[in-house]
């Protein structure tokens, strides 16, 4: 494991960030945490798109599973009403160790899958669960510096799109 960890420091000390590519919410379903499974263009020549989908899916997967409600949730519930909330200071609710889990998921998709092809998966929790971004990175010996100018704008176009439509 600390090889894999030291791959993905290498891949970003070593290699220059050419893009990111935003995976939006999907709230055909209604507001349960689920992420679009299209696959974007900008990975055509980077990642299988079965990879891509089943990477998506099993997040949706864990995310519905987090969010399932069943009688350890309403234990969880009664616990803290009778407790003050004063229990969730030695005990971790169902929700966070999902959480968890979908961590060291995206952080072996990341090990096995993302950075051997150049691309790093950003765990929706660091971006508010608006979406899942993928940094896709070139090596700096053969990118040269055609790729600074011009992938800067598309990427924050996408990522800053949700917020002044949410209002």
């Amino acid at each position: 494991m600390a090889t894999e960890v030291h791959n993905l420091q290498e891949l970003r000390r070593s290699a220059s960030l050419a893009t990111k590519v935003f995976i939006q919410r999907d709230y055909s379903d209604g507001t349960i945490c689920q992420f679009q499974t299209k696959f974007p263009p900008e990975l055509d020549s980077r990642i299988e798109r079965q990879l891509f989908e089943e990477t998506v899916k099993t997040l949706n997967g864990f995310y519905a599973e987090a969010e399932k409600i069943g009688g350890s949730s309403y234990l969880e519930g009664c616990l803290a009403c009778a407790t003050a909330y004063f229990i969730f200071l030695c005990m971790e609710t169902h929700y966070e160790k999902v959480l968890k889990k979908i961590s060291r998921y995206i952080q072996e998709q990341n090990e096995k899958i993302f950075a051997p092809r150049g691309l790093l998966l950003t765990d929706p929790v660091e971006r508010g669960m608006r979406v899942i971004e993928i940094s896709i990175y070139e090596d700096r010996c053969s990118s040269g510096s055609s790729s600074s100018g011009s992938s800067s704008g598309s990427g924050s176009s996408s990522a800053g799109g949700g917020g002044a439509g949410a209002r």
